[in-house]
This record gives structure tokens, sequence and C-alpha cells, in this order.
């Protein structure tokens, strides 16, 4: 059973919610005053669909991105991760553009009925020692800290720092249990 299997099974898809994503980009100055500001790299992930139109939403979706990355000099990629998850990663560019053309490629998703196969959104963040994701489930509304270490283990005291930085800051899932790994992340 995959990562995202585990997080959200495969029973009926729950719409994502979008209001906290938004409050990221508000939170890009707080990010910075605490010394983990995005890196202006981040990506969506949503569960495929052997459906026709879920394949022409999600090119549409790309579109979406391809169009804003444009306008703004970002990059994007469209990468299938090991387990057959769809991802949108756009990279190099202000981590505000980054959140907003993510935001469009989620948003079109969402209106062609398809938002219900939105899993996760992911964002680097620049901290000390390592590589670490901020972590968005679109089911729950919440953020939380992965540091990935060598051997597919994480550094749990450092998202516990995280967490405790970050909670004032944005909507922080309290339940540990629910800090699922995302091992296979193109970012």
């Amino acid at each position: 059973m995959s990562f995202f299997d585990a997080l959200f099974g495969r029973t009926r898809l729950k719409a994502p919610k979008f209001d906290a994503l938004f409050r990221l980009s508000v939170a890009l100055p707080d990010l910075e005053a605490k010394a983990v500001p995005l890196e202006g790299k981040g990506g969506v992930c949503c569960r495929p669909s052997e459906e026709q139109a879920f394949g022409d939403a999600f090119t549409q979706a790309q579109e979406v991105a391809q169009l804003y990355a444009q306008e703004h000099g970002l990059t994007l990629e469209a990468p299938v991760d090991s387990e057959g998850y769809r991802w949108i990663v756009l990279s190099g560019g202000a981590p505000d553009d980054v959140i907003t053309g993510l935001h469009a490629a989620a948003d079109t998703l969402e209106g062609q009925g398809y938002g219900g196969a939105l899993l996760a959104a992911l964002f680097r963040l620049q901290d000390r020692g390592g590589v670490t994701y901020l972590v968005y489930n679109y089911k729950r509304a919440k953020f939380y800290p992965f540091r990935p270490a060598p051997g597919k283990d994480r550094e749990e005291a450092r998202e516990i720092q995280l967490q405790a930085m970050l909670s004032g800051i944005l909507p922080i899932e309290p339940d540990l249990e629910r800090w699922y790994p995302i091992w296979e992340s193109p970012l």
C-alpha cells in the first residue's frame, strides 16, 4: 500500500480545502523571520484516475500552470512518482509566485470536478543542515513539517521544533500520527 493510499484510503474523495493554503503567502515574512523561508520550489500531488476526463482536466491544469510559469519566470515539471501519483511542480522563482501558480493548477482541477483527487501540496524550506518540506494536506486544511533523513528515516526532533516555530503562523496539524512522510517527492 502506498503512502497516499494509507493517508487517504480508497474511499470517497473529499473536496479540497484551499483557505489555509492562502495563508502561506501571508506567512512568508514570518517564515523568513524564523529563518525557514521557502526555497521557491513546490508541487501539488493528485491521485490519478483512468477516466479520460481526468486526463483532460490534468492537462488543463498543467496548461494553466505553464502559462503562469511563463509569465513569472518559473519552470514547470509534471512527473509521475513511483507510486503512479501525478505532480505539478513549479520552481525557480519567488515563493509567492510558486504558491500562486500551484493554486491556479489546483483550482483548475477543482473547477473541472477533480478537486477530490488533490492530495497534498509540498514546499521546500531553506532549513539548516538538510532538506525540509512543508506539507499541506488538502483534506484537513493543515500544514506539517517533514524532514527526511537517510534510509527512509526522519528527523522527528527537527520536525517538532518546526511545529513549535510555525504553530502561531500557519494552521499546523496537531495530530502527529497524521504527519505522513512523502518519500517519493519529485522536489
